[in-house]
């Protein structure tokens, strides 16, 4: 006589079958390419590690939150996603970038204190002049930062933003606003025809470092430009 499992115990068996869903994307470098040997981790319990070395990852995950982490000789990225089905797909691209580091010591710099003057030992007429013509240059400073950044909340926000955009909204932005071609091109011309792209990269703050390898990489699509790599930089010369 053959038994018949009850209703509930099959439904037990298969469920755990369909309740992962899957997380993947590509992981693109500095420059936009596709990044190599990049290791992957997903905090599940166990944890879950994958060694991208063509640049795409993928994952298995039942719904919950979850923090995914992409790092290899030079950076790592983190990015907190949650899972909402327990089946489909979903597509998260990565993109190894520089922190925030640079614009920080750039507003830090609009911070600095002045030296102040004691009772004991009281300082020269000539002190006060240096003091007050630096006081000036870093207030004409800040007066500027703060007028072409907004506050420095703000500033944050946005490149924060910026840097969890995916490669194609960089380029449909870059098609619906062409002017940031002619901006770069400026600053080049402004630097006597030759500057490194990290320099370029501090002129156009505003942008995130995916969109400024994307403007150069289009500049020298269209031979505006031309990139010569230098150690671990690049320097971009006007044609």
């Amino acid at each position: 006589m053959k038994h018949k499992l009850p209703l509930f115990l099959l439904l037990l068996l298969i469920i755990p079958l369909v309740s992962a869903a899957t997380l993947k994307g590509s992981i693109y470098d500095e420059n936009l390419d596709l990044a190599q040997d990049v290791l992957v981790e997903v905090n599940t319990q166990p944890q879950q590690k994958y060694l991208a070395k063509t640049g795409s990852y993928s994952f298995d995950l039942s719904p919950g939150k979850y923090t995914l982490t992409a790092k290899n000789d030079q950076y790592v990225v983190t990015e907190n996603v949650e899972i909402l089905s327990p089946a489909g797909e979903y597509l998260l691209d990565l993109f190894l970038l520089p922190d925030f580091v640079e614009e920080d010591e750039l507003w830090q710099e609009t911070q600095q204190e002045l030296p102040l003057e004691t009772e004991e030992n009281p300082l020269p007429l000539w002190s006060w002049i240096i003091a007050a013509i630096v006081f000036l240059a870093l207030l004409a400073r800040i007066i500027y930062t703060r007028k072409k950044y907004g506050s420095l909340w703000t500033f944050r926000k946005k490149i924060k933003a910026e840097s969890k955009k995916t490669l194609e909204q960089h380029k449909e932005e870059l098609a619906q606003e062409p002017g940031y071609l002619d901006q770069a091109l400026e600053i080049i011309k402004k630097h006597d025809g030759r500057i490194n792209q990290k320099e370029l990269r501090k002129e156009m703050m505003y942008l995130s470092e995916a969109k400024v390898s994307l403007i150069v990489t289009e500049l020298e699509h269209k031979g505006k430009v031309e990139k010569i790599k230098k150690g671990r930089g690049n320097v971009l010369i006007l044609k």
